[in-house]
């Protein structure tokens, strides 16, 4: 997802690969030994169909051998529904543990992390990438067992009957696999290619249709829409290039497995008349040549299997790597904030600064103190360090050093869960107002939601609106401006109570009129609450009790 992202090697992959499957151990293993026991069960299958009909041909009765054949191939497909059913569940474990983790992982990293990276993409991974894992989960690992129980307990019946009949299947068994080996190398950095080409199609279909009115007006919706169809083929071309590779495996398989079941079928032929080759298959009886040539195609079919799951491995390594800028790095600690004060706390930093990995810097070292139920004002021209001012007290960056300090001491934890925040162009989501206000929270009573909204003036404009609270919001709040909007931000932080409420350039976006009524509601909601806002706004400026100006720093934001 990320370029600067180093390439997680072989190693690392199948490390995650074993760490995310541990939710699922029980069904996997249920999954392989019921593909083990259908071979066991198959080879009783064999032995019987093949003495039933050696006795239907010799005039002796039959029917008990049937029984027993129609017994066992009851008995087989049940394993067969069970493996199934199984490696399902243990797939559906996975990925939704798998899930569950990224969206913590991607929580705890906040907005620092989020925000360099294409949103598109990062859809793409946690949806399609997350579904690559299926095969490998519900076919290819719980397979890797089969591959070795199920033609061991094959060879072994075979061996029972002739020995000549269990070496050639011996014999071709590591041909085989050397051959699929050999056509089906690069399978996976082709299918890893064609994930990636997938998350960059993604993100740029993603953000065209999210800017269309801007290729609109610059005569650009038609370059971009060709651009788009190119992407897509080169998409269909490392597709074809997988399916390519999936092909000559299977065909190679095909051809070697023929081949091999073919030397059977001939030294069982032989033996049944009587012109063994060198002596070999002597005595074979008819039960036992139909058991033995019964028994060579099932022997290939855990390889045939492991063909169709190999890409499969090649798919959810592809997945692995697109998710591990999630799982890789550090991380912002998030599982103990800080307790909740019972009033509005002072807040501030302590020669806190931000410096950023590729060596740029956030923020040079700062000290302010924000004081409980006041407005404080981070000032200054853009660029000098405000916003990241803010995320460092909700732990969205990390400081380089200095402290966090909350009522005058060192904070062990960032703001997160007893701090508000309102950006510069407030997140509205397809809903109701009421639920946007309450951020789809349903522990949150609509007499609280009301409250809020009255607070914070939304209930203004709200009134007018066809279903009042319940009206449904377009996508990022289209039908309002870009007022209401900050109205409904603040409604937002009032209705989740927080003492501290943090503000990154609420007016920057809005005229002098909707400006006066925001700071004028603003003045009103912070009774009570300790609150620091980022501006440059001189009006912004005038309602603030303390100004902090960082236009002396040297820090970018």
């Amino acid at each position: 997802m990320t370029p600067a992202s180093p390439s997680p090697n072989h190693t690392t992959l199948k490390a995650r690969l074993e760490g995310w499957a541990r939710p699922a151990r029980g069904p996997m293993a249920l999954a392989s030994g019921l593909g083990i026991a259908q071979f066991a069960a198959y080879a009783g299958f064999a032995w019987s169909a093949g003495q039933a009909l050696e006795a239907f041909f010799s005039g002796q009765p039959a029917l008990a051998w049937l029984g027993a054949t129609l017994l066992l191939a009851a008995l087989r497909a049940a394993c067969q529904a069970g493996e199934i059913r199984a490696g399902v569940e243990a797939s559906t474990t996975v990925r939704q543990s798998v899930r569950e983790q990224a969206a913590r992982a991607l929580a705890a990293r906040g907005p620092a992390f989020s925000e360099r990276i294409d949103s598109g993409e990062l859809a793409s991974t946690l949806t399609d990438g997350v579904e690559k894992l299926d095969g490998y989960f519900a076919r290819y690992r719980p397979l890797m067992p089969v591959m070795l129980g199920g033609p061991m307990i094959l060879i072994l019946a075979a061996g029972a009957v002739s020995v000549t009949g269990a070496i050639i299947l011996m014999v071709s068994a590591p041909v085989l696999i050397l051959a699929m080996a050999l056509a089906g190398a690069g399978a996976a950095a082709a299918s890893r290619d064609q994930l990636i080409t997938l998350q960059r199609l993604a993100g740029r279909f993603n953000d065209r249709i999210q800017t269309l009115d801007t290729l609109v007006a610059f005569n650009a919706a038609e370059r971009e829409a060709d651009g788009l169809a190119r992407a897509a083929d080169d998409f269909r071309v490392r597709t074809m290039r997988v399916l390519r590779r999936a092909f000559l495996s299977s065909l190679v398989l095909e051809a070697v497995s023929a081949l091999a079941i073919a030397a059977i079928a001939i030294f069982i032929g032989l033996a049944l008349m009587d012109r063994p080759v060198a002596g070999l298959g002597a005595g074979l009886t008819l039960g036992e040549g139909l058991f033995l040539l019964l028994l060579a195609p099932e022997f290939y079919m855990p390889l045939r299997r492991f063909s169709a799951a190999y890409h499969d491995r090649a798919d959810a390594e592809a997945a692995a790597e697109s998710l591990a800028p999630l799982f890789e790095g550090e991380a912002r600690d998030s599982a103990a904030g800080p307790v909740r004060s019972s009033g509005a706390p002072s807040i501030g930093l302590a020669e806190g600064e931000v410096i950023y990995p590729d060596g740029r810097r956030g923020l040079a070292p700062l000290s302010f103190t924000a004081e409980a139920g006041q407005i404080t004002a981070l000032w200054g021209p853009s660029g000098c360090g405000k916003s990241t001012v803010l995320k460092a007290l909700m732990g969205y960056v990390p400081l380089s050093a200095g402290e966090i300090r909350i009522n005058g001491d060192p904070a062990h934890a960032p703001l997160l869960g007893q701090a508000a925040w309102i950006g510069q162009r407030p997140r509205l989501f397809h809903g109701t107002l009421a639920q946007n206000i309450a951020l789809f929270d349903e522990t949150i009573e609509p007499a609280r939601i009301r409250a809020a909204a009255e607070a914070s003036g939304a209930m203004g404009f709200a009134t007018g609106l066809p279903e009042g609270l319940d009206t449904m919001l377009g996508e990022r709040g289209y039908g309002l401006s870009g007022g209401q909007a900050q109205r409904v931000a603040l409604a937002r932080a009032l209705a989740a109570d927080m003492p501290v409420l943090l503000l990154d350039e609420p007016t920057a976006h809005l005229d002098g009129e909707a400006e006066a009524l925001f700071l004028d509601t603003l003045t009103k909601a912070a009774e009570g609450r300790t609150v620091l806002m980022a501006t440059h706004s001189p009006a912004a400026r005038a309602v603030c009790a303390r100004i902090v100006d960082l236009s002396g720093e040297e820090a970018g934001s």
